[in-house]
């Protein structure tokens, strides 16, 4: 058994890791470019820790998802010596790895699940107050995923005060709940402008994945054919998206649609196109990360905005093949929270936004969003301990998740 300390240890671990990336990648543009070449490193140093202190080696051999873990970063280490890849890579696939060994295992403590909110959240406000965008050296791509990421933890802190709000029996709980319920719709609506006006099409995805989301009323949440095929598409549907646009691209002349001013088909779908050429040369093995990309624009630069993809391309099938499973069956195994529990509905639509994002930039696979994805799952494991003590009558009465 793992002691208490050790696991708060790990919480610890990962919002610290979480607070210095955020502060050295989302304030000056100088710092990010100086700090993001390590930023995989330094994630990964982060997670091995999180990964002692959560786990007994003994214990660890003897775990077959240990060694889905283990065999498929070793796959993946063969392939990029057999294709010459960059052998930073390897971090890549392992950091994703190890964030679906440690999801069902790391519990944000109760009285940090508030302030773990607050942290992501607090970005939302930031970047909507001070716009960096293209103004001060960021990409606005870029600007979208911070916007994305703190605008779904926002809306979880919202609803979790207004569960808590829910509990009072009183006229001044009930004025508040309403006024709380303006202001959540307030922040859609602020979530869509801000997004609009930095014209991030890739965060107008998530956005839209995770208002859907939050909208699904809880009898199809309960259904398991439906979950099933969510948490499917949300890993699989990588693919799915790519092979669609690379199809699409047939259809440039008469397909014409635009998002915030610029058409769909605006150079997604010729990357991916490169890339599946290239790339089904050497499915097994993958063509490794020091691909140098054939389309000008790209200037040689190798660059798979799409983060699922990034590991088939990089990696090859069977390590693609292994992640995608090992992080559906993470995501299929919290299906009771997500349909009983109105916070664990917020905090896997979050889930859900960012997996969606992703299809259209690596995201998931970045630092910080990766602990950032990783710290959501530590949230539902909060919740679903706190419910589970709620169902066994261990709760003492007037704790809460403060």
């Amino acid at each position: 058994m793992i002691s208490e300390k050790r696991k708060n240890a790990a919480a610890i671990l990962l919002l610290l890791s979480i607070v210095i990336m955020t502060a050295a990648e989302w304030n000056f543009y100088t710092w990010y470019e100086a700090v993001t070449p390590y930023g995989t490193l330094f994630a990964s140093v982060m997670l091995m820790a999180c990964f002692f202190c959560l786990t007994n080696v003994r214990d660890a051999l003897h775990d077959p998802v240990f060694w889905l873990m283990a065999v498929t970063d070793a796959i993946a280490l063969l392939n990029l010596f057999l294709i010459r890849s960059h052998f930073g890579a390897i971090l890549t696939i392992a950091d994703f790895m190890l964030i679906c060994y440690l999801s069902n295992k790391l519990v944000i403590p109760k009285k940090l699940f508030v302030w773990s909110l607050v942290l992501v959240a607090f970005f939302f406000f930031y970047w909507t107050i001070d716009v960096k965008g293209y103004f001060k050296g960021y990409n606005t791509n870029y600007g979208g995923l911070i916007l994305i990421s703190g605008f779904c933890f926002l809306m979880i802190l919202v609803e979790y005060i207004r569960g808590r709000l829910r509990e009072r029996d009183d006229k001044k709980g009930k004025i508040l709940l309403w006024v709380l319920l303006a202001c959540q719709l307030f922040f859609f609506a602020l979530g869509y402008n801000i997004i609009a006006w930095y014209r991030s099409r890739c965060a107008l995805v998530g956005w839209v994945v995770a208002t859907v989301m939050i909208l699904l009323p809880k009898k199809i949440w309960k259904s398991r054919v439906f979950y099933a095929l969510a948490c499917f598409f949300l890993t699989f549907g990588a693919v799915l998206v790519s092979a669609v646009y690379v199809w699409l691209q047939k259809m440039k002349d008469v397909f014409e649609i635009q998002i915030f001013y610029k058409d769909i088909l605006s150079g997604r779908e010729e990357l991916w196109g490169e890339l599946w050429s290239a790339y089904l040369k050497h499915p097994i093995t993958g063509i490794g990360s020091a691909y140098e990309m054939k389309l000008s624009y790209m200037r040689g630069a190798f660059e798979v905005h799409n983060g699922l993809l990034d590991l088939l391309f990089v990696h090859g099938l069977p390590v693609f093949i292994a992640a995608c499973v090992f992080l559906f069956f993470r995501l299929l195994s919290l299906r009771e929270c997500v349909a009983g529990d109105k916070i664990g509905k917020y905090i896997f639509a979050a889930m859900a936004a960012i997996l969606c994002t992703s299809f259209f930039e690596n995201f998931v696979i970045v630092p910080p969003f990766s602990l950032i994805f990783l710290l959501l799952f530590a949230l539902m494991n909060t919740r679903i301990s706190y419910l589970s003590d709620d169902v066994r009558g261990t709760r003492r009465e007037g704790e809460n998740l403060v």
